[in-house]
């Protein structure tokens, strides 16, 4: 029971709970079990003989890489050029296809061929997987997202095809294009091209390539409603406040990124390139580095300003319910709105003419903190458990944390406790975000209990 005192205020208040919804609490475990279990048949296959060149991947090896390729990171411990035979790098491929676009989408894919249809807990759980605010057509729209999803990958490949074949072969080119296609797309950062002869094939800084790569890395980091958003646009006239906030800080990040790259004299000597073919590198690097982690120049020799852009970069990743990670841009749009509005005395936090909920605000602040200090915990870790450069360390777990695959060369050099909280962090990364959203949600029990309020002492 809840007592009243003289002033009005509730003392030994009693709260009414709602039960926690068994539903919300499935899909999240669903997320979690269903990443492990695709991460743990992966580490299966490249463990076997077949899956090497040289010699079988260990353990640690064949975990670490199903991990980065089911995550869509990149970071990788072995070379995937070198070490992974044909089937071994199919199987890479397979993974990053089905951690990037998600089991979600591709079990309504085998649903449908079966003649099954989708429950309410499927529903929820696309509808959460896809970034959308209702149910209803949920599984004609994941169909039509995968429709979608393979006319781009398939687009992308043929381009690349195109442009490669002269110097690789037909048939190495094909592999290649579709390889590296869907690598793009996906954000994985996975390539095939480490360490052979020169950085891409030679196309490192060509123009043709680096744009269709760029197309890409965009298309997948937009995120489902950013590009429902956009692709209705033409006939309603109308953008979410979600779509504007998404575009206006990629669109910022972009150009700062390229601003402070263009003073980094690494841009200047590299390749022996013309202005414009810096100016495409330094482009590619900073939109590559919101989490899809393609590498085309050696990351070692950038200055700390360059390096220190791109870890902001990661950090914040691209648009929720996309192939990107990161604490996403729509997190970081809503924390600098509240900011602003409070530096500002308004009670509300107000952006083109749309109110934020106080739910969305909190989300924000919950995703931004845990995801902060996630990251700082494993890098104290990491420096206690090895020496090394904080720095250097610091770039590679924001890098792990946000599914990029940028490196400074410290993965390699990770023992066995290292690749286990890199991977840790790989996979947190991936699902983290999403489900804390999750789970926070079906926290929010009513009450019939008022407390009465307190001012704590800020700043």
């Amino acid at each position: 029971m809840a007592h009243t005192t003289k002033d009005g205020n509730l003392s030994n208040a009693t709260i009414v709970r709602q039960p926690i919804n068994p539903l919300a609490r499935k899909n999240a475990q669903t997320l979690v079990m269903g990443f492990a279990l695709i991460i743990l048949i992966g580490t299966l296959l490249l463990r076997l003989p077949i899956a090497g060149t040289e010699r079988p991947l260990t353990w640690s090896e064949a975990f670490f890489t199903s991990t980065s390729a089911t995550t869509v990171t990149g970071l990788v411990v072995i070379n995937p050029a070198r070490d992974l035979s044909l089937f071994g790098q199919i199987i890479v491929l397979l993974l990053i296809e089905v951690g990037g676009i998600g089991f979600v989408a591709f079990s309504v894919l085998l649903f449908s061929l079966i003649g099954r249809r989708l429950g309410i807990a499927e529903r929820l759980l696309l509808r959460q997987s896809l970034g959308v605010m209702h149910t209803v057509g949920i599984g004609r729209l994941t169909l039509y997202v995968l429709f979608v999803t393979a006319i781009i990958q398939l687009a992308g490949a043929i381009l690349l095809w195109l442009r490669w074949w002269p110097e690789l072969g037909m048939g190495r080119a094909a592999y290649m294009a579709i390889f590296h296609s869907i690598s793009a797309f996906c954000n994985a950062g996975f390539d095939l091209y480490s360490g052979v002869d020169s950085t891409l094939f030679g196309f490192g800084n060509d123009i043709f390539t680096l744009t269709v790569l760029m197309v890409l890395i965009t298309f997948g980091g937009l995120g489902i409603l950013v590009a429902l958003d956009l692709i209705t646009f033409p006939w309603d006239n109308k953008l979410l406040v979600h779509t504007k906030l998404t575009l206006i800080i990629s669109a910022t990040l972009v150009i700062l990124g390229v601003i402070v790259f263009s003073f980094d004299n690494l841009f200047s000597t590299i390749h022996n390139a013309t202005p414009i073919e810096r100016f495409w590198v330094a482009l590619f690097s900073v939109i590559s580095s919101r989490t899809a982690g393609l590498t085309i120049i050696p990351m070692d020799e950038l200055s700390e300003s360059s390096v220190l852009i791109l870890m902001i970069s990661m950090f914040i990743g691209g648009a929720p319910a996309s192939m990107a990670g990161g604490v996403t841009i729509s997190t970081v749009g809503v924390l600098i709105v509240a900011v602003v509005a409070t530096v500002r005395g308004k009670p509300q936090s107000v952006i083109f003419g749309r109110t934020l909920p106080l739910e969305t605000i909190g989300k924000a602040v919950a995703i931004m903190t845990v995801s902060t200090l996630l990251c700082f915990v494993v890098t104290l870790i990491l420096l206690v458990d090895r020496t090394g450069s904080g720095f250097a360390v610091g770039f590679e777990v924001i890098s792990a944390f946000s599914n990029t695959g940028y490196s400074l060369g410290t993965t390699s050099e990770l023992d066995g406790l290292g690749r286990i909280l890199i991977a840790l962090t790989m996979f947190w990364g991936r699902i983290g975000p999403l489900t804390l959203v999750v789970l926070v949600a079906q926290q929010e029990k009513p009450t019939t209990a008022l407390y009465p309020s307190e001012q704590i002492v800020i700043g």
